[in-house]
């Protein structure tokens, strides 16, 4: 069942595992296709390719490898290229020469037989996904001028129990000894300065050997750096009330994952990161006190913990990773705060007994079945009946929430409709004052123009007035003079009518 199953507990991982089963027909198609160029170098047991100082093993085609020779045809053999075992399964164990100087990528990844292996002197480099899956592999002899094992070397080798890491080794890599369930001590070289993200995670190791390496120590049951600012791996046996050192500022990934017998978990506000799976597994953990200063929380940071029943996210916390409480099959309250901008993929996927979540309105990004999904028993995502969701009106979680067909409550105003709406009024009410502006204006030109053309009306009338009263004389008797001209006239055609009788 999917539920008893642990999801692919880091994204590189998966990656990585891609490659390995894209490669495992190599031995046959691709192979098929080297023997058919002109340039094929092979003797029955590898195909080789020619490379400045020699050879280089492109693909091991044996299914059992007895010896593996430093000098082909004359030629010395330098190098072993990425993939170039990936796959043989039936290999138990691989002496390689001292002529090889450099191993690829994933060289051995998913060599499932492989037992034992010695490298050669002249590698400095364990190169990240060496031996991935190679899940019974029990020895590797490595030589003392190895300096560095690269991200994810020994991933996934459960049979691994015990590893040499000689003095001159700086750095190991993310994933490096991930899921070695057989790894239950380490010794950390002197000189080593740096481990990678969960570089001992899911690995069952009780002790660490920290004396004569000055870069970190291990207190309490806890792998610090020097200054006890990080925390790299606690041993699973931890138990109990955990309350973490005040001053660590981060938790790495995978630190406390399979530490079963924790049951209160206390945090810090110094603690600002929590890396992915750092919690994972701790089946029997019932609380957490998470204190501010806690920003993000990686991938599956507390997935699988069976036992959890609720949560509440500090104010400063702003990032959920994908799967941050995936599988808490018991966890029934879930409180976030305001400050939380982010919720990844899967977050809250198989939290079966969480029928209801309010998610604030500074969300916004929700990742894919965040919320109200589960798994069947065949690991296929369902539905999560009864769950429903409390949302503000205009917010990503609305919109998550329509998008998946949820339930849900929409509380608030939908900032974007009422700013449409302010708007639209606000030009409405500008258009209504204009038209009146307008119409004052209009009104006051029309009153304005009248007021004009009475008075020129009263002006002219008072002139005239003023002429027909203070008028001069000459007028009126030029009245006069026409006047009795007119009437001498009327005479003189009367008497011419009377002389015609």
């Amino acid at each position: 069942m999917m539920k008893k199953n642990r999801i692919k507990r880091f994204l590189s991982a998966a990656a990585a595992a891609v490659t390995a089963f894209a490669v495992l027909p190599v031995s046959g198609a691709y192979a098929d296709d080297l023997e058919s160029a002109e340039d094929v170098l092979q003797d029955g047991s590898f195909i080789y390719e020619e490379v400045e100082g020699g050879y280089a093993v492109q693909r091991c085609t044996a299914s059992i490898l007895t010896k593996f020779p430093g000098i082909v045809n004359g030629v010395t053999v330098v190098e072993i290229k990425d993939n170039a075992f990936a796959g043989c399964s039936a290999i138990e164990e691989i002496v390689i020469p001292e002529t090889v100087k450099k191993i690829g990528n994933s060289a051995f990844i998913g060599c499932t037989s492989l037992k034992r292996v010695v490298l050669p002197g002249a590698v400095t480099k364990i190169p990240d996904n060496a031996f991935i899956d190679c899940i019974n592999l029990q020895e590797v002899v490595v030589s003392d001028y190895l300096t560095e094992v690269g991200d994810m070397a020994f991933n996934n080798c459960q049979s691994l129990s015990k590893i040499n890491l000689p003095d001159g080794v700086t750095t190991i890599g993310d994933s490096a000894f991930d899921t070695c369930y057989n790894l239950t001590s380490f010794t950390l070289p002197d000189s080593l300065t740096e481990i990678g993200e969960m570089a001992f995670s899911y690995s069952p190791i009780e002790t660490f050997d920290t004396e004569g390496c000055s870069a970190f120590k291990f207190t309490d049951g806890i792998l610090y750096n020097k200054d006890e600012t990080e925390i790299y791996r606690a041993a699973p046996s931890i138990s109990g009330d955990v309350y973490i050192k005040d001053g660590v500022k981060e938790i790495n990934g995978g630190a406390f994952s399979l530490c079963s017998g924790i049951t209160n978990l206390f945090i810090p506000d110094s603690v600002e990161t929590i890396g992915g799976y750092a919690f994972s597994e701790c089946v029997q953990l019932k609380n957490i006190d998470f204190s501010e200063g806690l920003k993000s929380l990686g991938i599956g940071a507390f997935a699988y913990d069976l036992s959890l029943e609720s949560v509440e996210l500090p104010v400063s916390l702003e990032t959920l990773g994908d799967g941050s409480f995936m599988v808490c099959q018991k966890l029934n309250k879930v409180i976030m705060q305001e400050n939380l901008k982010s919720i990844g993929d899967n977050a809250f996927i198989g939290c079966t007994s969480l029928k209801q979540v309010t998610v604030p309105k500074s969300v916004t990004k929700i990742g894919d079945n965040a919320f109200g999904m589960d798994f069947d028993d065949e690991g296929n995502q369902i539905r999560n009946s009864g769950f429903r969701m409390n949302v503000s009106a205009g917010s990503a979680a609305e919109k998550y929430a329509k998008n998946n067909k949820i339930e849900h409550d929409s509380s608030g105003v939908d900032l974007k409709k009422l700013a449409f709406i302010v708007i639209c009024i606000g030009l409405l009410v500008t258009v209504i004052v204009f038209s009146v502006v307008l119409m004052q204006r209009s009104k006051k030109s029309a009153s304005r123009s009248a007021r004009k053309a009475h008075k020129e009306a009263l002006e002219k009338e008072a002139e005239k007035n003023y002429k027909k009263i203070a008028g001069d004389d000459d007028d009126e008797d030029e009245d006069t003079d026409e006047s009795d001209e007119s009437d001498d006239s009327e005479k003189s055609d009367d008497d011419s009518d009377d002389e015609d009788e």
